[in-house]
Protein backbone atom coordinates (compact mmCIF):
# COMPACT_ATOMS: atom_id res chain seq x y z
CA UNK A 1 0.00 0.00 0.00
CA UNK A 2 1.36 2.94 -1.06
CA UNK A 3 1.64 6.24 1.46
CA UNK A 4 -1.08 8.42 -0.56
CA UNK A 5 -3.50 5.37 0.03
CA UNK A 6 -3.08 5.33 3.51
CA UNK A 7 -3.33 8.60 4.46
CA UNK A 8 -5.51 9.87 2.48
CA UNK A 9 -8.54 7.64 3.41
CA UNK A 10 -9.00 8.98 6.26
CA UNK A 11 -8.33 12.90 5.09
CA UNK A 12 -11.27 15.27 5.38
CA UNK A 13 -12.09 16.12 1.66
CA UNK A 14 -12.45 19.64 2.60
CA UNK A 15 -8.69 20.18 3.11
CA UNK A 16 -6.98 20.51 0.20
CA UNK A 17 -3.83 21.74 1.32
CA UNK A 18 -3.31 18.77 4.03
CA UNK A 19 -4.82 16.84 0.63
CA UNK A 20 -1.77 18.34 -1.61
CA UNK A 21 0.63 18.01 0.95
CA UNK A 22 0.07 14.20 0.88
CA UNK A 23 -0.25 14.18 -2.66
CA UNK A 24 3.29 15.57 -3.10
CA UNK A 25 4.97 13.45 -0.05
CA UNK A 26 3.74 10.07 -2.27
CA UNK A 27 5.14 11.44 -5.47
CA UNK A 28 8.74 12.19 -3.50
CA UNK A 29 8.81 9.32 -0.36
CA UNK A 30 8.91 6.13 -2.95
CA UNK A 31 10.96 7.54 -5.62
CA UNK A 32 13.53 9.25 -2.58
CA UNK A 33 13.09 5.36 -1.08
CA UNK A 34 14.83 3.44 -3.99
CA UNK A 35 17.40 5.57 -4.43
CA UNK A 36 18.59 6.57 -1.11
CA UNK A 37 18.06 2.73 -0.37
CA UNK A 38 20.26 1.79 -2.77
CA UNK A 39 23.50 4.23 -1.06
CA UNK A 40 22.68 3.60 2.20
CA UNK A 41 26.22 2.67 2.48
CA UNK A 42 27.56 6.09 1.88
CA UNK A 43 25.08 7.53 4.10
CA UNK A 44 26.28 5.59 7.17
CA UNK A 45 30.11 6.69 5.94
CA UNK A 46 28.78 10.57 5.87
CA UNK A 47 30.28 12.57 8.69
CA UNK A 48 27.14 14.43 9.80
CA UNK A 49 25.64 10.37 10.24
CA UNK A 50 29.33 8.66 10.88
CA UNK A 51 28.50 6.81 14.10
CA UNK A 52 26.26 9.62 15.57
CA UNK A 53 23.06 7.57 15.48
CA UNK A 54 24.43 4.00 16.43
CA UNK A 55 23.12 4.27 20.18
CA UNK A 56 19.38 5.14 18.15
CA UNK A 57 19.94 2.26 15.35
CA UNK A 58 20.60 -0.02 18.46
CA UNK A 59 17.20 0.96 20.46
CA UNK A 60 15.38 0.54 17.11
CA UNK A 61 16.39 -3.00 16.54
CA UNK A 62 16.09 -4.09 19.61
CA UNK A 63 12.75 -2.58 20.44
CA UNK A 64 11.64 -4.95 17.30
CA UNK A 65 13.49 -7.78 18.71
CA UNK A 66 15.47 -9.88 21.45
CA UNK A 67 17.31 -12.06 18.95
CA UNK A 68 19.96 -11.19 16.26
CA UNK A 69 17.74 -10.73 13.22
CA UNK A 70 14.44 -9.51 12.16
CA UNK A 71 12.04 -10.37 9.49
CA UNK A 72 9.48 -8.13 7.58
CA UNK A 73 6.79 -9.36 9.84
CA UNK A 74 8.76 -8.53 12.69
CA UNK A 75 9.62 -5.28 11.26
CA UNK A 76 5.55 -4.73 10.37
CA UNK A 77 4.58 -5.24 13.77
CA UNK A 78 7.17 -2.66 15.24
CA UNK A 79 5.90 0.20 12.98
CA UNK A 80 2.45 -0.65 13.99
CA UNK A 81 3.73 0.19 17.61
CA UNK A 82 5.16 3.38 16.28
CA UNK A 83 1.59 4.35 14.49
CA UNK A 84 -0.02 3.66 17.52
CA UNK A 85 1.93 6.04 19.36
CA UNK A 86 1.82 9.26 16.86
CA UNK A 87 -0.71 8.69 14.73
CA UNK A 88 -3.57 7.03 16.50
CA UNK A 89 -5.95 8.17 14.55
CA UNK A 90 -4.87 6.60 11.19
CA UNK A 91 -3.53 3.11 12.68
CA UNK A 92 -3.03 1.65 8.75
CA UNK A 93 -0.24 4.54 8.31
CA UNK A 94 2.68 2.27 9.42
CA UNK A 95 5.03 3.85 6.60
CA UNK A 96 8.07 2.11 8.33
CA UNK A 97 6.38 -1.75 7.34
CA UNK A 98 5.35 0.03 4.38
CA UNK A 99 8.81 1.29 4.01
CA UNK A 100 10.48 -1.97 4.67
CA UNK A 101 8.08 -4.02 2.54
CA UNK A 102 9.02 -1.93 -0.46
CA UNK A 103 12.91 -1.85 0.20
CA UNK A 104 13.52 -5.44 1.59
CA UNK A 105 15.09 -6.96 -1.70
CA UNK A 106 17.53 -3.94 -1.36
CA UNK A 107 18.01 -4.34 2.32
CA UNK A 108 18.57 -8.16 2.45
CA UNK A 109 22.27 -8.36 1.55
CA UNK A 110 22.46 -11.84 1.86
CA UNK A 111 18.98 -12.99 0.26
CA UNK A 112 18.55 -15.11 3.55
CA UNK A 113 14.59 -12.80 4.39
CA UNK A 114 16.18 -11.73 7.38
CA UNK A 115 17.80 -8.54 8.69
CA UNK A 116 20.66 -9.22 10.73
CA UNK A 117 22.09 -5.70 12.46
CA UNK A 118 24.12 -4.34 9.97
CA UNK A 119 21.98 -5.06 7.69
CA UNK A 120 18.73 -2.99 9.57
CA UNK A 121 21.19 -0.12 10.16
CA UNK A 122 20.99 0.46 6.53
CA UNK A 123 17.68 0.50 6.60
CA UNK A 124 17.78 2.28 9.31
CA UNK A 125 19.82 5.06 7.35
CA UNK A 126 17.87 4.68 4.09
CA UNK A 127 14.04 5.06 6.16
CA UNK A 128 15.27 8.21 8.33
CA UNK A 129 17.20 9.54 5.23
CA UNK A 130 13.86 9.09 2.71
CA UNK A 131 11.54 10.71 5.38
CA UNK A 132 14.16 13.71 5.78
CA UNK A 133 14.58 14.07 2.23
CA UNK A 134 10.90 13.86 1.78
CA UNK A 135 9.89 16.82 4.35
CA UNK A 136 12.27 19.09 2.37
CA UNK A 137 10.69 17.99 -1.30
CA UNK A 138 7.33 19.10 -0.59
CA UNK A 139 8.45 22.17 0.90
CA UNK A 140 11.26 23.26 -1.21
CA UNK A 141 9.76 25.61 -3.72
CA UNK A 142 12.49 27.08 -5.12
CA UNK A 143 14.23 23.91 -5.79
CA UNK A 144 17.27 24.48 -4.40
CA UNK A 145 17.33 21.35 -1.68
CA UNK A 146 17.14 23.40 1.35
CA UNK A 147 14.27 25.17 3.55
CA UNK A 148 14.54 28.65 3.83
CA UNK A 149 12.40 31.87 4.44
CA UNK A 150 8.81 31.32 3.79
CA UNK A 151 9.37 27.68 3.34
CA UNK A 152 10.36 26.63 6.88
CA UNK A 153 7.03 28.91 7.65
CA UNK A 154 5.15 26.47 5.52
CA UNK A 155 6.85 23.30 6.17
CA UNK A 156 5.92 24.11 9.98
CA UNK A 157 2.69 24.79 9.28
CA UNK A 158 2.02 22.00 6.82
CA UNK A 159 3.35 19.22 9.63
CA UNK A 160 1.35 21.06 12.24
CA UNK A 161 -1.93 20.50 10.21
CA UNK A 162 -0.93 16.83 9.40
CA UNK A 163 -0.54 15.43 13.04
CA UNK A 164 -3.85 17.23 13.99
CA UNK A 165 -5.39 15.49 11.06
CA UNK A 166 -3.76 12.33 11.87
CA UNK A 167 -3.32 12.09 15.61
CA UNK A 168 -5.56 13.02 18.58
CA UNK A 169 -5.02 15.67 20.66
CA UNK A 170 -3.22 13.67 23.38
CA UNK A 171 -0.16 13.59 21.01
CA UNK A 172 -0.22 17.84 20.52
CA UNK A 173 2.66 17.55 23.29
CA UNK A 174 4.52 15.51 20.80
CA UNK A 175 4.62 17.53 17.74
CA UNK A 176 5.10 21.41 19.12
CA UNK A 177 9.43 20.41 20.48
CA UNK A 178 9.54 18.59 16.87
CA UNK A 179 8.64 21.56 14.66
CA UNK A 180 10.50 24.23 17.07
CA UNK A 181 13.27 22.19 16.55
CA UNK A 182 13.34 21.60 13.33
CA UNK A 183 13.35 24.93 12.48
CA UNK A 184 16.43 26.11 13.72
CA UNK A 185 18.81 22.95 13.59
CA UNK A 186 21.85 23.95 12.05
CA UNK A 187 24.46 21.22 10.77
CA UNK A 188 25.75 23.57 8.56
CA UNK A 189 25.86 26.32 10.99
CA UNK A 190 23.26 28.32 9.14
CA UNK A 191 20.18 28.41 11.82
CA UNK A 192 18.33 30.09 8.94
CA UNK A 193 17.87 27.05 6.49
CA UNK A 194 17.22 23.82 6.82
CA UNK A 195 18.83 20.45 4.64
CA UNK A 196 17.92 17.22 4.04
CA UNK A 197 20.92 16.19 6.21
CA UNK A 198 19.17 18.55 9.28
CA UNK A 199 15.41 17.15 8.52
CA UNK A 200 16.86 13.37 8.94
CA UNK A 201 18.76 14.04 12.02
CA UNK A 202 15.41 15.96 13.40
CA UNK A 203 13.60 13.12 12.15
CA UNK A 204 15.89 10.31 14.14
CA UNK A 205 15.95 12.65 17.35
CA UNK A 206 12.37 13.04 17.90
CA UNK A 207 11.28 9.25 16.90
CA UNK A 208 13.87 8.00 19.52
CA UNK A 209 11.36 8.18 22.53
CA UNK A 210 8.95 5.84 20.42
CA UNK A 211 12.24 3.00 21.13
Amino acid sequence: MKFTAAILATASAANSGIAGDLVAADSHFWSNAGAISQNADSILKSPWWDGKFDKAMDDAFHMCTTGSHVDLDIIWECGKKVTAATFDKNPSFNLMGRYAASQFHQLDQDGDGQLNFDEFKRGFAGFFSTVGSTLVDIYDADGNGRLEGQENHDMHLGLNNIWDEFSSDKNRELITPILDTWVGSDLDKNVDTLSKAEMTEQAILHSVPYW
